[in-house]
This record gives C-alpha cells, structure tokens and sequence, in this order.
C-alpha cells in the first residue's frame, strides 16, 4: 500500500474507535448511574476480565492483529506496523484495491462487519484498539475506585492503631471456594503444566490456597501462574485479589531471583497475558473445563 491509502485507512479506523468508543463509555455512564457504590467496583472488575477474555481471543481467531497489542497508541500505528506484510496476498490485494475516499461511515455504523469482505479483519481491527481503549479506562477507574475505598479505611486504622487484616478474611485470604475434588484436578493441571518447579500434591495445593504452607512454592514460570490464577479468579473459584494474597502471605519464591513474589511481580506477568497467552496455557483452559463440570 501507498502511503497516502495508509493514511485514509488511518483515518477512517480512528473515526470508526470514537464512535465505537463513545458508545461504550456511554453505556458504561449510565451503569454507573444504576450501580451503588458496593456493587460498581464488583462490575469493574468483572468487566476488566470480560473484555481481556475478549482481547484474547481476537488475538488467537486473527495472529495478524497481534502486531497492534501495545502499538495501537501510536498516532500512525498501521503505517509503523507489519499489519498489511503479515496479511495473505489476496487479503493484501483487497486491501490496495478499496476507494477509501468511498467509505460510507453510516453503512459502518449500522453494520461494523459490512466491510469485512473488502477490508479483511477490518471490524476486529477496530474492536481490538476500541476494547484495549475500554479495557485502560476500566483499569484505571478500578485504581480510583480502590483509593476511594482504602482512605477511610486507612485513617480508621490510623486511629485504631491496629494492624491490617488480610484479605477476603483471616481463616481464608483467598475466599476459597474448592473443594477435594477440585484440588485433586487442579493438582493435576499445575503438575502437567509445570506451573512451580517441584511436584505437588492436592494437600500441598489446599494448604496454599488456604495460606498453611509450610514455606513456599517456586515459580516455573510466572506468566503461566498469573494466567492460572487469573482463570480462578474469572471463574469465582477465587478471589480477585490473588496478587495481593500470594505477595502479603510470601507464598511463591521467584524462579530467577532469591525472593518472594510481590505484587509489582504478579501485576507485570498478569498484563502480560493480557493480549498473548502464555504457553502451555491450553493445558490449564482443559482442566478449568473438567473443574467446571463439577
């Protein structure tokens, strides 16, 4: 492609993300509107985990788009990227062919995927930076909503000059909700995933999530752990602060560095995830399936 059809295509995505955009964020108002303060931040929590599901699986249905996974910020990000190079050759023909200065906005509007033949990929495209937008604005509205809460309880604890309590409560930090059974499978899917350096059995595993190990875990690999956790916490299985529980209660030791993981550790590996998924991570998606069979 020219440089001046890169530009209109530029163009027309950008307009295409605001109108998309402009819709969510309007919805998400007036959500807002009908949410009290105790049920707003269990939303935006759960809808972080939605769309990163969603981010997901546009990443794995179309590999070309994973060019555009940190990129799409850029002002320019198609003509800075290997968007077109990574497109079959027919896909790129179609693409070098479309009158762009023809693009009808309104047939856009009312049917995203109506381009799709003549522009492959095109309504995913737009998808894709729309949701990472929506998903940077959810995260950083969850930050302002978590200050929200943490400074009266700070200043009562100030006063009271107590220590903090753990999470989800003190018998149970992870608000657990496995049982046996769902130990049993799930020490079958960190075993077959190599999740932590050494085998564990389904005692050692129940004594984690309920913070009684005697010592700690090693990671194998903590993009592998953060998807694993993060698949718990989707699923209710577990809280979603498991960062904060596994950091506060030291209960995995790097797999490089002679230190526990803390939270600035399991954040990173968690964004990591984020757009592409850690390998191995099919195994974990298969016994999450079996696990909900029960």
């Amino acid at each position: 492609m020219l440089e001046n059809q890169f530009k209109l295509l530029q163009t027309i995505i950008d307009r295409c993300v605001k109108h998309d955009n402009d819709v969510l964020m309007d919805a998400l108002s007036m959500k807002k509107s009908y949410l009290n303060a105790e049920q707003l931040p269990d939303y935006i929590r759960k809808e972080i985990f939605r769309v990163t599901e969603e981010l997901v699986a546009i990443n794995q249905k179309v590999p070309p788009l994973r060019v555009f996974a940190f990129d799409w910020k850029t002002i320019d990000f198609l003509w800075d990227s290997s968007f077109i190079e990574n497109l079959t050759l027919s896909e790129r023909k179609k693409y070098n062919a479309f009158a762009y200065e023809n693009f009808d906005y309104k047939q856009y509007n009312d049917n995203t995927a109506s381009y799709d033949e003549v522009l492959p990929y095109f309504s995913i495209l737009v998808r894709l930076v729309v949701y990472s937008k929506y998903l940077e604005e959810l995260q950083k509205r969850e930050v302002e909503l978590l200050s929200l809460q943490e400074t009266p309880n700070k200043i009562k604890k100030n006063k009271e000059n107590v220590l903090p309590k753990k999470i989800a409560g003190k018998d149970n930090p992870f608000n657990c909700k496995l049982d046996s059974d769902a130990f049993r499978i799930l020490t079958d899917c960190v075993n077959d995933a190599h999740i932590f350096t050494t085998e564990i059995t389904p005692k050692i595993l129940e004594d984690f999530f309920y913070c009684r190990l005697a010592g700690a875990l090693k990671s194998a690999n903590n993009r592998l752990l953060a998807y694993f956790m993060m698949k718990l916490s989707v699923n209710e299985y577990i809280t979603y602060e498991w960062q904060s529980v596994i950091a506060n209660n030291r209960l995995i030791f790097a797999s490089k560095k002679e230190k526990y993981l803390n939270n600035s550790d399991l954040s990173t590996a968690n964004d990591s995830i984020k757009y592409i998924l850690p390998k191995k991570s099919a195994i974990i998606d298969k016994y999450i399936k079996e696990l909900k069979k029960y």
